[in-house]
Formats: structure tokens, sequence, C-alpha cells
């Protein structure tokens, strides 16, 4: 999707090793944390070794449709078509009825 190689995390627990670095960042240098979270990460995170590489062929399709996703948004999100927002006014009026 992104077209970029994504490096797999050091730990499987990455939203809770996430928390703990911004927590050392909270705590600060005076009390053995870090000043930054990015010093916090240099510090405390590590990556695999394994990573994940692009497919360019599908990327192309992601590309393409995400494409076509931006015009239905603009179309009916933005004011082109305003079926949305007589659907969601629609919804309301059912329901309260």
């Amino acid at each position: 999707m992104t077209g970029r190689p994504i490096k797999v995390a050091g730990t499987k627990q990455g939203g809770a090793f996430g928390s703990a670095m911004y927590a050392a960042v909270a705590a600060g240098e005076a009390a053995g944390g870090y000043a930054t979270i990015q010093e916090a990460t240099r510090k405390m995170a590590w990556l695999r070794d394994e990573q994940y590489t692009p497919n360019p062929a599908a990327k192309a399709i992601y590309d393409e449709l995400f494409a076509e996703y931006k015009q239905l948004h603009d179309y009916f999100g933005r004011g082109g078509n305003n079926v949305m927002k007589r659907l969601k006014a629609l919804k309301v009026r059912v329901l309260r009825d």
C-alpha cells in the first residue's frame, strides 16, 4: 500500500511497549527516563531481522483503487452529490417516527 519496506518490531507487545516508552519520557531524565520519545526509541526499541518488502504490482492496483475511492469520497462527501446527507436524514426521520 505504501510502497515502502515494513520492518518488524522486536516485541509482540508493540502497543504496551510504546506506552512504556512514553512513560519513560513522562518520568523524565531525573527519574531515569528520557527527555524525548526519539531518545527513548533509540535506547529501548529494536527491530527484528525480518521485513516485508512491497509488491509493485499490488501497489499499482492499490493506487488505482485509491484514486477511485478519492473520487467517490469527493463526489459523495464534499457536495458533488449530497446522497449521503439525504440518507442520514432519512435514517434519523425513520428512527424518530
